[in-house]
């Protein structure tokens, strides 16, 4: 029994030893979270136009098409109650920023009202999401996921431990102003039928306290662009005819009244809605909700003559 014990205990030790051992050989691998807080924390003084928000950003916005001195810090999957952490962090001390660029993406307004539709099963979103925070966590800094240290080996349903064996992410990394590129090649038979929302249900009443989060995250943004006289951008990116035809008027109404009451606040605040944009052909998305590098492209140039003709 002794014998036994003392073997297992070895083992164990040796089992310890080798996870310690990966998970500091990770924080040597870079990835889109650790790369995007040491390019801005490295240029915070060189970035007029910052773009924040999810995946309707990073995959959709190419900064050296759009302008000079612009960086992409959006990450997919990243809250907007995140964003308003790092904006927090960061806008106050960015002396030359002129632009804070912030998605408004339909599926954050559904508010509980639209039949549940996801990609993912409930256990795998879960497995997500664990791994989202994660990365946030320990890349980013965010406090509000707490201090104690996460392990990448107990979260990592992502496949952001592939870069162990590429040379970058190989979940996707980004290129050197942030933007992280999406191909058609590998894009699903029923590409156009993914990320469409579920079917509006009109009798159920808003999620006043969903809705009371967002309007606060977006409010603080736009007030911290304000004291630092930078304009606040919303946009809407473009989506697919499939997702276009599910967009609900309801819905478009809470992203007209935010904004407007935004507006009322501040006058910095402006939103562009391209939801419905023309000029883009199948080969242009990835999914119904996102673009591929073809459409990005082209969005990026769209947005462009828009943000900079003022």
């Amino acid at each position: 029994m002794k014998v036994f014990l003392k073997k297992t205990v070895v083992l164990a030790l040796v089992v310890l030893l080798f996870c310690v051992g990966l998970e500091l050989l990770l924080l040597t691998k870079p990835n889109v979270y650790s790369y995007k807080r040491k390019y801005i924390e490295n240029h915070l003084n060189d970035i007029a136009v910052l773009f924040m928000g999810n995946s309707h950003i990073e995959e959709a916005l190419i900064p050296e098409m759009m302008c000079d001195s612009g960086f992409n810090f959006a990450i997919s999957a990243k809250p907007f109650d995140i964003d308003t952490e790092l904006a927090e962090r960061y806008i106050p001390h960015m002396e030359n920023l002129k632009v804070v660029v912030m998605p408004l993406s339909y599926h954050d307004f559904e508010f509980g009202r639209h039949e549940a539709k996801d990609v993912m099963t409930p256990k795998e979103r879960q497995l997500a999401n664990k791994t989202y925070k994660c990365m946030q966590r320990k890349y980013l800094g965010i406090r509000k996921h707490g201090i104690w240290y996460c392990s990448e080996i107990l979260n990592s349903n992502e496949n952001f431990m592939g870069r162990l064996k590429l040379r970058k992410n190989s979940r996707g990394f980004c290129d050197s102003l942030g933007y992280v590129r999406l191909e058609i090649e590998g894009r699903p038979e029923n590409w156009y039928e993914q990320r469409v929302p579920g079917k509006f249900d009109p009798t159920k009443e808003r999620n006043s306290d969903g809705y009371e989060k967002i309007f606060n995250a977006h409010e603080s943004i736009a007030r911290l662009c304000y004291e630092n006289g930078t304009r606040a951008v919303f946009v809407s990116a473009p989506v697919y005819k499939t997702y276009q035809d599910a967009i609900n008027d309801v819905v478009l109404n809470d992203i007209y009244v935010m904004v407007d009451s935004l507006k009322t606040m501040y006058p910095n605040v402006e939103y562009y809605n391209f939801f419905f944009a023309e000029g883009f052909e199948d080969e242009d998305f990835r999914d119904a909700g996102h673009l591929t590098y073809s459409g990005a492209i082209k969005f990026s140039k769209m947005f462009a003559d828009s943000l900079f003709s003022k």
